[in-house]
């Protein structure tokens, strides 16, 4: 059944929660951007203490472009990285949740 007004359901790409710590990543295709309602409901889970990255994504490549989410809903910076490295990042999150629980 449809939802009222423009309200419709989305799908998140990447969560990882740990000791009350969540972990979003959003994969686009290089060059594709959020659509107007991920991006309020991304930046909806910045301003509730969440970390979210955007990920762009290649097909057949071993990189992808990272970037942060802020506040307001954008990315400022994008770094290029190997998926090994966004691998290792997540596992540093991963390591960080761990040694500081916020439950």
């Amino acid at each position: 059944e449809d939802l009222p007004g423009r309200l419709a359901p989305m799908d998140l790409d990447f969560v990882l929660e740990k000791n009350g710590h969540i972990l979003v990543q959003e994969y686009k295709p290089k060059g594709v951007s959020l659509s107007l309602g991920q991006r309020i409901t991304l930046k909806a889970l910045v301003r509730a203490g969440q970390d979210v990255s955007l990920v762009w994504d290649e097909e057949g490549s071993d990189f992808v472009e990272v970037g942060a989410m802020d506040r307001n809903g954008n990315v400022a910076f994008v770094e290029r990285m190997s998926t090994r490295k966004l691998r290792n990042r997540v596992l540093d999150w991963l390591q960080a949740a761990m040694d500081e629980p916020k439950d």
